[in-house]
């Protein structure tokens, strides 16, 4: 190329030469180094007069001429390394272009590859440190310099890397290396001006944790409870984990003989007493006896008879990991009412508490087989609201907020002995009712109760229609006064019989009409109950107040199969027919057993039979399963 150049500058200055062309300034030329951008300015152009040439022969090539340098410069656009070739005259003064080529692009490096490496450097502030070496569009650039050296310090490091440490640095110390920590000694360790400032640490006693301080080398004033010497008070005074333990207790005169209540160690249950009594007969020494039973003090005629272990009787079981009723169960059948839903929806819709259970001193529920504590079992809590007639979302509001239908309650319940538990459960649920239905006009509530022992008689018992239909205010009340007497003896459970006289003024067709009924006497070899002589009031007068063209709902609860004492006898099938035949009635039961017939009898009206359980919180959902039939409107 540089033959080429040479030729052609030869015919150039002969061109010149002939036509006489003006001579060509050349400013602002400069050469590209260290990659900056260079901007071509050419004063004037080279008017060149083409001629042909028309070359008979082969010319030789042109031997290179000295004065002839081509260097490669930078030009437009920017945004990239573009550069082109410019050959110059440097024998000229001022030296002249020769040729100069197009604008092509140029890369120093591969654009795809940004980090090319990196290599050492200097600071501004004269640290050695290491800097990138990168591609950026095809041009090598540097990254700023970067190093971990800093001032030197007085700390036993090289800070400013210079190969030497801690030159010309001291510690308030006047040593060079870091500054002691203040310890509690009394001494200025760290060389401030002050001895032993804000020094806490933790501290612990017998009886727990606290913090303490440094005065003078000395770490005092423990904020832990100190533990003291026993005293008779009743407390753990030296943290021993013992109460009132080997005490001779100094009390008054005035206390000796003086019975305390107690529940400790070594009384076993219930609760029995303590008191002051003399240790020597001059009584300069008095101490706190052990919590003992009270025949401990006054034993009896028999002493054998006495165990001072087995305290005074309670009859109200706590949840206090105690056996206070003595019968060598502890915390036994204790049952809670809890609620976590939010504050005030508890006994909305179907917002219901569950139920917690005592276990070793604490409320929780079990789970597969595992107590967890506070947990509260078989809650119900907000859900989301849907068309279904019930209060889902426990606001207040049913669905729409459609009224409840016109319904006729009557509950007839098992009031024989063996019952007990299960009417306390049902009392509990119907007072959780209470705030709920109270003010409802438009349900109506009654009750019916066998079998009863006929006053002054320990032969006859009898069916009684305790409450007839009337508001829920008047109906819990009669049921809270009721007085039941567990183990009362009675055992002819009439409960069928008193399902078919309630309706037997409003069904359709009765299998047996109520004036061809009659009581029969029944035998029980048992000697109690033996004879179902009347009912209160009497078969014929035996008459409920239904309400006409409402909804009518009856709910047994018994813990007996089904039987009747009529005669002539009111068979299942009787039931059935009587109560199939009468017009806008459910029938449900609470029953002990499946596989007793009660559950078919409640099927035949459109009724369930749920279990019989002497929780108050099964019961209440369940009888809440019941009346939200009530809710519902005609519509759904």
């Amino acid at each position: 190329m540089r033959n080429i150049f040479t030729f052609w500058f030869i015919i150039i200055i002969l061109i010149l030469i002939i036509s006489g062309c003006n001579e060509r300034n050349i400013s602002s030329l400069t050469s590209v180094e260290n990659n900056d951008i260079i901007e071509l300015d050419i004063d004037n152009n080279l008017n060149l007069e083409e001629d042909i040439i028309e070359e008979e022969e082969v010319l030789e090539p042109l031997v290179p001429d000295p004065c002839i340098e081509c260097k490669m410069y930078f030009c437009p656009p920017l945004d990239a390394i573009w550069q082109k070739e410019i050959c110059i005259n440097i024998c000229e003064d001022p030296p002249t272009v020769v040729s100069e080529t197009e604008c092509t692009e140029y890369f120093e490096c591969d654009p795809a590859q940004y980090l090319m490496g990196q290599i050492e450097c200097i600071t501004p502030s004269g640290y050695p440190g290491t800097q990138d070496k990168v591609c950026n569009k095809g041009r090598i650039q540097y990254t700023q310099c970067v190093t971990d050296c800093t001032e030197e310090a007085c700390n036993y490091i090289d800070d400013d890397c210079d190969e030497v440490i801690d030159e010309g640095q001291l510690n308030a110390c006047g040593e060079c290396g870091v500054i002691p920590p203040e310890i509690c000694d009394n001494v200025d360790n760290d060389c401030n001006g002050k001895t032993d400032e804000d020094l806490i640490q933790p501290c612990a006693t017998a009886c727990g944790t606290g913090y303490e301080m440094c005065n003078n080398g000395n770490w005092i004033s423990c904020t832990a409870e100190q533990p003291t010497e026993e005293i008779c008070d009743g407390f753990d005074n030296d943290c021993d984990g013992q109460i009132d333990e080997e005490l001779e207790c100094v009390c008054t005169i005035q206390d000796i003989g003086t019975l305390f209540p107690c529940q400790e160690s070594p009384l076993v249950c219930g609760e029995g007493f303590k008191t002051c009594e003399c240790v020597d007969p001059g009584c300069t020494q008095i101490l706190t006896t052990p919590c003992y039973a009270l025949c401990h003090w006054f034993p009896p005629a028999d002493p054998s008879t006495c165990d001072p272990t087995i305290g005074q009787i309670i009859q109200q079981e706590e949840c206090n990991n105690f056996d206070e009723n003595c019968n060598q169960l502890i915390d036994e059948d204790l049952y809670a009412s809890c609620y976590t839903g939010p504050e005030g929806t508890l006994f909305n819709g179907i917002c219901i508490p569950g139920v917690m259970t005592c276990n070793y001193g604490e409320w929780g529920s079990f789970m597969n087989e595992q107590f967890i504590p506070s947990y509260c079992q078989d809650e119900v809590t907000p859900q989301e609201e849907i068309c279904d007639g019930i209060d889902n979302d426990c606001d207040g509001i049913t669905d729409y907020g459609e009224e409840m239908k016109d319904t006729d309650i009557l509950f007839i319940v098992d009031w024989s002995g063996s019952m007990d538990d299960e009417i306390n459960a049902v009392l509990i649920a119907l007072n959780q009712f209470a705030q709920y239905y109270s003010d409802e006009e438009v349900l109506q509530w009654s009750l019916i109760r066998g079998p009863l022992p006929v006053v002054d008689s320990l032969f006859e018992e009898h069916l009684e229609l305790t409450h007839n239909l009337s508001g829920f205010t008047d109906f819990l009340s009669t049921m809270s006064n009721l007085n039941f007497t567990s183990g009362n003896g009675t055992s002819l459970e009439m409960l069928m019989d008193a399902v078919y006289l309630s309706i037997g003024n409003i069904s359709g067709a009765l299998p047996i009409p109520i004036a061809d009924l009659q009581w029969k006497g029944i035998v029980n070899p048992s000697g109690f109950g033996n004879i179902v002589k009347e009912s209160n009031p009497p078969i014929d007068q035996f008459i409920m107040n239904w309400r006409p063209g409402v909804d009518k709902i009856i709910i047994v609860i018994t813990d007996e199969k089904e039987q009747s004492y009529l005669h002539p006898s009111i068979t299942n099938q009787h039931l059935i027919d009587a109560l199939v035949a009468t017009p806008q009635l459910k029938l449900h039961t609470f029953t002990r057993f499946s596989f007793w017939q009660w559950d078919e009898i409640a099927a035949a009206t459109g009724g369930e039979n749920f279990k019989l359980s002497s929780n108050p919180t099964e019961i209440y959902n369940s009888l809440m399963q019941i009346l939200d039939e009530v809710c519902k409107s005609e519509s759904q």
